[in-house]
């Protein structure tokens, strides 16, 4: 089973390195490409274990089809994100439509302000090489409309923290079976950052379980 990680809005697979340098085997990084071309072919020829992070988990989920057999893992992740009248754990649709605005003046400030929310600072906020405007505006696109609650049982397993100030608890709640979460108590939005060896330790545990399956 191959395994896939796709990386969140305003970022690019590189978030992901951490966690390979610890999986210590193959994986495939797809690139939404906000900081360059875009690489989204999920061919791989055989079975995924499909792990997105934030906005990556409902991009994967939003996709018409994976290879039979795959597995999706979330991390920090959500079936939607956008508030809506039966969904009052999202987020406010104001806040993306400013967002939207904000890319249309300048995608720097934009995304130093996101970087920052996510708990970065400094150096870690600046590196904003050739960013895409048009692939960023999509991403917020698919966090203002995109809803895939209705396949959220596809979801093995997300793991999630609880002082995530960008996913809050109850979107994580209301987005899975709460048999499906695993909570960390800290750890914030880049859990793939912060906490490299917990999520490397998810993912295997996945593989794990999975292959006990048969």
């Amino acid at each position: 089973m191959q395994i896939v990680l796709v990386h969140g809005w305003g970022f690019t697979p590189a978030m992901w390195q951490p966690v390979r340098d610890r999986l210590g085997q193959p994986t495939v990084t797809p690139d939404l490409g906000f900081f360059g071309s875009a690489e989204t072919d999920l061919s791989t020829g055989q079975p995924l274990l499909a792990v997105g992070h934030s906005l990556g988990l409902l991009w994967l989920l939003m996709q018409t089809s994976l290879p039979e057999g795959s597995i999706v893992l979330g991390i920090n992740g959500f079936t939607r994100f956008s508030r809506a009248n039966d969904f009052p754990a999202g987020v406010l649709p104001r806040v993306l439509d400013r967002m939207m605005k904000g890319l249309e003046r300048g995608a720097v400030p934009v995304l130093r302000q996101f970087r920052e929310n996510c708990g970065l600072s400094g150096q870690e906020t600046e590196n904003f090489r050739n960013p895409e405007t048009t692939r960023l505006m999509d991403g917020l696109s698919l966090l203002q409309k995109g809803d895939a609650r209705a396949k959220g049982n596809r979801v093995h397993a997300t793991l999630a923290s609880r002082d995530d100030a960008i996913v809050s608890q109850a979107m994580t709640e209301a987005s899975f079976p709460s048999e499906r979460i695993e909570w960390l108590e800290t750890g914030g939005h880049l859990l793939p950052l912060t906490h490299p060896d917990r999520c490397a330790t998810f993912i295997l545990k996945a593989c794990e379980e999975i292959s006990a399956d048969g």
